[in-house]
């Protein structure tokens, strides 16, 4: 039977904010050209994140307490008639994956993002959750759709039988557009950092480099960081002992509409996130680094979970080590000696991604493996 209607089935959508959230926000937009209907199926939440991209579309908002919530989605997942001519997208495996099996679907669809494959120090996650609940559920729908190589692996790791397929994230390349040419007339070299405020995204570590430069080039550096988070009082607190309170912009968190702009005044984007043994915490793409390539600007980023599937080394960015101070000192000052080269890989990525990562390319490429692996 021919599938007319898409459900996603989504905890995280905003006002909520992060990359789960934007990327069910960017399927509902694109795959309402592929689907008669579209309905998101939500939790109600209050939040400042208002899409630059919003959209008139169907809304069942659940109430926001998890017990109330899982028990409304089931309701409603119930009631709904003629489940085949239904494709179902979840958020994550679990509770959207376990709520869509038991009512009854069977066109269902998983997006795979990375931490929640990871066991970190949990005997419980390690030795029930991922070998047997995760494995039971993934096994049961039509297939899991990984952000990235890394978080693919992972799944496999539960389950050689798993089907999975490899689709990385994409970027609105007409939002996250390169406009600015004024910054070229500023000495400072400006580097530019979005995230929430963690300690495993390698603050502290890009603050210890930039203290230990020489200072003919610790003076020439800005460093302008948005978001907020967990770790953001502790690295005010580290920029003032490394002596850094002068070059450390500190920006709060911005809204969607505000980001081009905040990226395009930068003339290079870095982020260092970290990958530890024992931890969830983990970069299982990295949609910030293909953003502010969009927007022209060239990016940083560590050999680490996903991120060499958002950053092709020396095409519109650096891949460097995990930790390691010398070849990002190494690096930083290059770049410092040699602003061509910022413009030079600013133009590659900006290329990179109208050619090989739009949201219009991810939502076609979604919809042939809904599609595909409808029947199978």
């Amino acid at each position: 039977m021919q599938k007319t209607k898409l459900i996603l089935f989504s905890y995280d959508f905003p006002p909520s904010n992060g990359g789960i959230a934007r990327l069910c926000q960017e399927i509902v937009v694109g795959m309402k050209s592929h689907y008669e209907e579209v309905i998101v199926l939500t939790r109600r939440k209050e939040g400042l994140n208002i899409p630059y991209n919003s959209i008139n579309i169907k809304m069942i908002e659940l109430p926001n307490r998890r017990i109330l919530s899982e028990i409304t989605a089931l309701w409603v997942l119930l009631k709904i008639k003629n489940k085949s001519s239904y494709d179902i997208v979840c958020g994550i495996w679990h509770p959207e994956g376990f709520l869509s099996i038991v009512s009854g679907f069977k066109n269902i669809f998983i997006l795979g993002h990375g931490t929640e494959f990871l066991s970190g120090t949990s005997n419980f996650r390690a030795k029930f959750w991922l070998p047997y609940y995760a494995k039971f559920i993934l096994k049961k729908v039509k297939i899991v759709i990984a952000n990235s190589l890394y978080t693919k692996e992972l799944i496999k790791s539960i389950s050689k039988n798993i089907k999975c397929e490899v689709l990385p994230l994409g970027v609105n390349q007409h939002f996250f557009n390169h406009k600015l040419d004024e910054k070229q007339c500023d000495t400072k070299f400006k580097l530019g950092t979005v995230s929430r405020i963690h300690q495993f995204k390698g603050y502290d570590f890009i603050a210890r480099v930039l203290a230990k430069l020489p200072i003919e080039y610790k003076e020439q550096i800005m460093w302008n960081i948005a978001g907020t988070g967990p770790y953001l009082e502790s690295l005010k607190k580290l920029v003032n002992e490394y002596g850094l309170s002068n070059q450390v912009n500190f920006n709060g968190y911005l809204k969607d509409e505000l980001l081009p702009l905040f990226y395009s005044k930068n003339d290079v984007f870095i982020l260092c996130t970290r990958e530890q043994p024992n931890s969830t915490q983990v970069e299982g793409f990295g949609l910030v680094f293909l953003e502010a390539q969009s927007c022209g600007i060239p990016v940083i980023g560590t050999n680490t979970g996903g991120i060499p599937c958002a950053i092709k080394h020396n095409e519109g960015g650096w891949l460097i080590e995990q930790d390691d101070e010398i070849e990002l000192t190494k690096l930083i000052i290059h770049l410092i000696d040699n602003p061509l080269i910022i413009k030079e890989q600013g133009l590659i990525a900006r290329r990179r991604v109208e050619d090989k990562f739009t949201w219009d390319l991810y939502c076609n490429n979604l919809f042939y493996l809904l599609n595909n692996f409808n029947f199978n």
